[in-house]
């Protein structure tokens, strides 16, 4: 009886420990998660993994648009789609800067590919983050905003880089972007947060 409840109680501690992740995971709410937990995130620099950041963000665009070719639309429609169901997502979440930000890329870019405009990263960046301040003023204070913005700012200039420097393969590619969103993110890390983690 007594390992019996030992087991339940394990159970009911490791479900409520999964649903806390998840929640943080899908809809950005951190309350549920152990402290300690947090602080091991925190430690391996991978903390922003539990807020909904622009990588949260991306991943969705990026199914949605890959289910909708699988289900046969057009590229132009299925781009629409993925750019429509990010917005609605973000929304529902409230508009957190980061994830504001990744949303309106979704809009730039399917906009642009569907036009078959060329995509310049900086200048849809730019675009993107005024779009953010515009919505919300107030997220020129958000240390999310920012870390997303140097983190993809960082990531697309390294990976020009590494472009011409080494070629266009995925594993150059890979590293250059991980390097450069580091970089970039490493000076904001630092004065806010006191580390910079380069695990992360």
């Amino acid at each position: 009886a007594r390992l019996r409840t030992a087991l339940a109680e394990s159970s009911r501690s490791l479900y409520g420990a999964r649903a806390g992740l998840v929640d943080a995971l899908v809809l950005g709410r951190r309350g549920g998660i152990d402290p300690g937990l947090q602080q091991r995130f925190a430690d391996a620099g991978l903390v922003h993994l539990l807020s909904i950041s622009g990588f949260h963000v991306g991943l969705i665009t990026a199914w949605v648009f890959l289910l909708g070719r699988l289900l046969r639309l057009g590229r132009s429609r299925a781009l629409a789609t993925a750019a429509a169901v990010s917005v609605a997502y973000v929304a529902f979440l409230g508009w957190p800067a980061p994830a504001t930000r990744a949303a309106a890329l979704a809009v730039v870019t399917a906009l642009c590919r569907t036009r078959q405009r060329h995509v310049h990263a900086d200048s849809v960046l730019a675009a993107t983050c005024l779009m953010v301040l515009l919505l919300d003023p107030w997220a020129i204070l958000d240390l999310g905003g920012w870390l997303s913005a140097a983190a993809l700012w960082g990531a697309t200039r390294f990976s020009r880089w590494t472009d011409r420097a080494f070629g266009a393969g995925f594993g150059w590619r890979t590293l250059g972007s991980s390097v450069g969103a580091t970089v970039a993110t490493a000076p904001i890390t630092a004065a806010a947060l006191g580390t910079v983690a380069l695990a992360g």
